[in-house]
């Protein structure tokens, strides 16, 4: 059993649309020069599995020119051959990766869903192992069924959908369920038809940021309400105008998911449960312990109208216009004017906008998965749980369960875990920075050992992996 690397959030081509801002071009160019650095650097420090836990490839902001009849899949294999394509020394780095006899594993995230389907598996696999001479047979097989790092062979590319365990020693997931304007529902499987079914983050980002270049990447994780008012204010009426009409535009779309297309179909719903059995399988878990994770995490926004209202701001649009145009009616009804009624009205929409600020907490995906470490440790039976997704590297203990999240590798973070030499368990998790050509540790904390007795959701017999 080998140490563990960890990265995520590299968000491979997102500078792949039209008018995009310099910087990001910048980005992309400096993860090329970069990055090969850091595999190299740790390709002399020994033998590990890198584990790139989400969001690796950002299918979201790629846009590409349509083809006629072309299947979202296929348009999703186009998207990662053009990532490649412009990421060729990030490709090699991984190549050597493999040629040096370490594993590459990819964890879906929010970002790259587009793995789970077949055709981006293969094509990425294609094009990683293919460096090594392999023929088609012996190219990796792009099943997503065995999530047990004990299985994961050596110089090989494997996938999975959802998490990695090692019984008794860790817990790694990209997070993303936990977040519920980027989870979707049924998502060992969240398709409708042979589409994938998009989060309501997803619907905003094409729907709006890939049209308005001037805005920040990470907008969406530190803007309010009121800083998007503020941003747009600052750059004239006729910007300001812009962003309405598009802002229009993207709460019809997201509130149309809640009309369907949120919704996984039956079909989906089925091969979710199907694959979700099959998981737990290979896993040696039980049903119970992923049935208890999934009800771990609040619903999808998609899903429910009240929580598609607030991420869009409708309900203070609804707290402000009803009232008002109540009060005029009213007003109007009984005689006592307009005016005085419509004032009336203002006054009401003024109050219920404040209360309803008042009990609405900022938005803290780092907080919120922070939060759920715990259980989700204890749950699985693991005193290790490592995530990604809130691009904010993490260290800290929740009771006997050590929370790590490797943030986002374009700022340098990520996590190394160590094995005892002698019982191959998991025993220190550093918080780690590459910066300048070099590594240096953030934070470090050892792993609790689990006494006999203490694993959680562990089946009595688990069953022989299923390939």
């Amino acid at each position: 059993m080998k140490d563990l690397l960890l990265i995520s959030d590299l968000h491979l081509g997102s500078h792949l649309k039209p008018r995009m801002r310099g910087e990001f071009v910048h980005l992309a160019s400096r993860i090329e020069h970069t990055f090969p650095r850091f595999i190299d650097h740790y390709l002399r420090q020994g033998d590990w599995q890198l584990i790139i836990n989400g969001d690796f490839i950002d299918f979201w902001n790629v846009v590409l020119p349509d083809k006629p009849g072309e299947t979202p899949e296929q348009l999703a294999v186009r998207r990662l051959h053009a990532v490649f394509d412009a990421h060729p020394a990030v490709e090699d780095a991984l190549g050597r990766v493999l040629t040096a006899g370490h594993t590459v594993i990819f964890v879906t995230g929010n970002h790259d869903a587009e793995l789970l389907y077949g055709g981006v598996r293969r094509a990425m696999a294609e094009r990683l192992e293919g460096a090594m001479n392999l023929s088609d047979e012996e190219i990796s097989i792009t099943r997503t069924g065995t999530v047990r790092l004990s299985d994961m062979p050596q110089g090989r590319v494997r996938f999975v959908r959802w998490f990695l365990r090692e019984e008794g020693g860790a817990w790694i997931e990209h997070g993303h369920k936990f977040d519920p304007s980027c989870a979707t529902p049924a998502a060992m499987n969240p398709t409708r038809g042979d589409r994938l079914v998009m989060s309501v983050a997803e619907v905003a980002t094409r729907s709006f940021s890939n049209l308005m270049p001037e805005i920040d990447y990470d907008a969406p994780d530190k803007f309010t309400g009121m800083d998007y008012v503020r941003w747009a204010v600052a750059r004239g009426w006729r910007f300001v105008l812009r962003v309405v009409l598009l802002y229009l535009q993207t709460t019809g779309r997201i509130l149309a998911l809640w009309a369907g297309p949120g919704r996984v179909d039956k079909a989906g719903k089925a091969e979710h449960e199907r694959r979700l059995q099959r998981v737990a399988a290979n896993a040696g878990l039980q049903m119970s312990a992923l049935t208890a994770l999934e009800k771990m995490a609040p619903p999808p926004s998609a899903t429910t109208v009240a929580g598609l209202f607030k991420l869009t701001f409708v309900d203070h649009i609804l707290g402000i216009v009803i009232p008002v145009l109540l009060g005029a009616w009213l007003g109007k009804s009984t005689g006592v004017g307009v005016g005085l009624g419509t004032f009336v009205g203002t006054i009401v929409a003024a109050c219920g906008v404040y209360w309803m600020r008042r009990g609405r907490m900022r938005r803290d995906v780092a907080r919120d998965m922070l939060g759920v470490a715990a259980g989700v440790g204890e749950v699985t039976g693991v005193p290790l749980v490592l995530m990604g997704h809130s691009h904010r590297g993490t260290l800290e203990r929740q009771g006997d369960v050590v929370y790590a999240n490797s943030g986002s590798w374009l700022d340098g973070s990520h996590l190394y875990v160590r094995r005892d030499t002698k019982s191959a368990r998991l025993v220190n998790v550093e918080l780690r920075r590459w910066r300048n050509g070099g590594i240096t540790t953030v934070a470090q904390m050892d792993v609790p050992e689990l006494a006999r007795g203490e694993l959680a959701g562990v089946a009595a017999e688990p069953e022989q992996a299923i390939a």
